[in-house]
């Protein structure tokens, strides 16, 4: 593995403590304040600081024995209603014992069954996430508006010349329609 400045190692350590938020952890680490959301988004893409936190984790997730397949079992069998056994404890923290250590067994109830079934469909990819699409459609908007932008600047442009030119007849402006995309981004 190669190895990661500290200011990268502390946005990793951050960002894995503080339950994932990117923003939080890039100011933790010291990052410069000025458009520290694209940057701590920038960040967590790099791949040096994926295969560290994949790293810091797979000891945590052998030491709890999770994995992808038993997660998916409990959430499939959360999702068919199948009876769960849970496991409850209040810890005094003063007194340094433990007040209560409860098992208990319980069937999920109807509104946690269709959450779970939805998450099960969107991580198969069946069930698209609604912010997804919005997000695609955001994008599409804003490229709608650079391509509109862009004209009407070449417009104003072309107008600049003529009016500073002295011989206007042979001006070209061209024109071209705005084009509307199904948000495929596979021509761009």
């Amino acid at each position: 593995m190669m190895k990661l400045s500290k200011r990268q190692k502390a946005f990793a350590d951050a960002y894995l403590t503080n339950g994932g938020n990117a923003t939080e952890a890039a100011r933790a680490a010291g990052y410069s304040p000025h458009n520290i959301g694209a940057n701590a988004a920038k960040t967590l893409k790099n791949p040096k600081i994926q295969a560290y936190m994949k790293q810091r984790l797979q000891p945590i997730e052998r030491k709890a024995d999770l994995d992808v397949d038993k997660a998916i079992i409990h959430l499939l069998d959360i999702g068919m209603g199948r009876e769960i056994t849970a496991r409850s404890s209040t810890y005094d923290n003063l007194k340094k014992a433990m007040l209560e250590d409860t098992t208990l067994k319980y069937s999920p109830g109807p509104k946690q069954q269709v959450e779970a079934l939805e998450l099960y469909l969107k991580y198969k990819g069946m069930l698209r996430n609604s912010s997804k699409e919005l997000e695609d459609q955001q994008v599409a908007k804003t490229k709608a508006d650079v391509r509109k932008s862009k004209a009407e600047a070449e417009i104003m442009e072309a107008k600049s010349k003529r009016e500073t030119s002295e011989d206007t007849s042979n001006i070209t402006i061209n024109i071209k329609p705005i084009q509307q995309d199904g948000g495929d981004d596979s021509a761009d």
